[in-house]
């Protein structure tokens, strides 16, 4: 196991009330004049997953592309993975070996390691 490149998306890491406070606009039936909406906080956390995931999937189709790697092991939290894995195209799928639905962005080498040994 060897990790090539680490990704952060930060948006991805904002907090809900973070998320209200970066939006343009108001608050849906707020007062004054003209309409004020912004997206509920849960699409913008889907939307921003799918970001990311499309991220992630050019990154592993120019790597598959160039044979940089020849299987990949996916760990992501549940939500994530599942949104990554609809985002992955065909060639990338069928490299994927395994895949584990965990948070272990906080973990070193040495703790991801024992989860997939």
């Amino acid at each position: 196991m060897q990790e090539f490149e680490g990704m952060v998306h930060e948006e991805g890491r904002m907090t809900g009330r973070d998320e209200l406070c970066d939006r343009q606009g108001g608050i849906a039936g707020g007062h004054g004049e003209g309409d004020h909406t912004f997206e509920a906080p849960t699409d913008l956390k889907q939307h921003e997953a799918e970001v990311f995931a499309r991220q992630i999937e050019a990154k592993l189709e120019y790597g598959r592309v160039n044979h940089e790697y020849q299987k990949l092991i996916l760990i992501a939290p549940p939500f994530f993975l599942g949104v990554l894995r609809q985002i992955l195209n065909d060639h990338i799928q069928d490299l994927v070996s395994s895949s584990l639905d965990k948070n272990l962005v906080d973990e070193n080498e040495k703790q991801i390691r024992e989860h997939i040994v």
